[in-house]
């Protein structure tokens, strides 16, 4: 069975980043993530200097709460950063995903700036 790719971005923006994961639940459109029960959590390596990049395999579709499948359905997620020691998350991001069937896995592939900069509008510092 094939799957929906999706590749998240995340730039350090300090020298003293240890490491960040990207954690992440799947929902019908509408419906409330269940941190608790369906969490997924991904290592993000870093790929050159302060950029790191990871590719999520989603399903191409979901079920929802009624069991209907969907190829329609919301993926949340947020970093967990690992800096100084110390560890805390950003914000809550949450993004409509759209798959159809196809021959081949379908992708969606943001380009590293553009994750990149929405990493750094949550988690400048004063």
């Amino acid at each position: 069975m094939g799957s929906h790719r999706v590749v998240k971005w995340f730039h350090d923006y300090a020298d003293d980043i240890e490491a960040v994961s990207i954690h992440y639940v799947l929902t019908a459109v509408g419906e409330v993530a269940d941190w608790n029960h369906a969490r997924a959590t991904r290592y993000m390596p870093p790929l050159d200097g302060s950029i790191r990049m990871k590719e999520l395999r989603l399903p191409l579709s979901i079920s929802d709460s009624q069991g209907r499948p969907s190829s329609r359905y919301t993926l949340h997620y947020y970093f967990e950063i690992c800096q100084g020691g110390d560890r805390h998350d950003s914000q809550l991001y949450s993004e409509e995903v759209v798959t159809e069937p196809t021959d081949g896995p379908s992708t969606d592939v943001d380009r590293p700036g553009h994750e990149a900069e929405r990493g750094l509008a949550w988690i400048r510092k004063a």
